[in-house]
C-alpha cells in the first residue's frame, strides 16, 4: 500500500530555489528535467519508503540521491512519508 506523501515548506523551498536557479542559469529544459527527475524520486519513495540509506542522527528519516549533490530528506511515519529537505550536499553538516 502506498503512503501519502506530505511536503514539507523547507522541502518546497529549497525545489522552488533549485528550479529558479537552473531555469535562470541554465535553460527551461534543465529545470524541467531536474523536476522530472525529482518526481521520479518520489514516486520511487512512494513505492519503496525504505530504500533510502537511515539517517545517523534522526530516527525514522533517510535520504536518497537525485543528483549527485543533490538529496532528498524523508521522514517514515505510519501512514505518511513527509519530504523534509532537499538538499545540497556541497554545503558542509547535514541536516538529518
Amino acid at each position: 500500500m502506498e503512503k501519502k506523501i506530505v511536503v514539507s515548506k523547507c522541502f518546497r523551498k529549497n525545489t522552488s530555489n533549485v528550479y529558479d536557479h537552473l531555469l535562470k542559469e541554465y535553460s527551461a529544459k534543465t529545470a524541467f528535467d531536474f523536476l522530472n527527475k525529482l518526481q521520479g524520486r518520489v514516486e520511487l519513495i512512494t513505492h519503496y519508503p525504505e530504500i533510502g540509506k537511515p539517517s545517523r542522527i534522526r530516527a525514522n528519516v533517510r535520504s536518497v540521491t537525485l543528483q549527485p549533490h543533490n538529496r532528498i530528506f524523508y521522514r517514515l511515519k505510519i501512514n505518511s512519508i513527509e519530504l523534509l529537505c532537499l538538499f545540497d550536499m556541497r554545503k558542509k553538516k547535514l541536516p538529518y
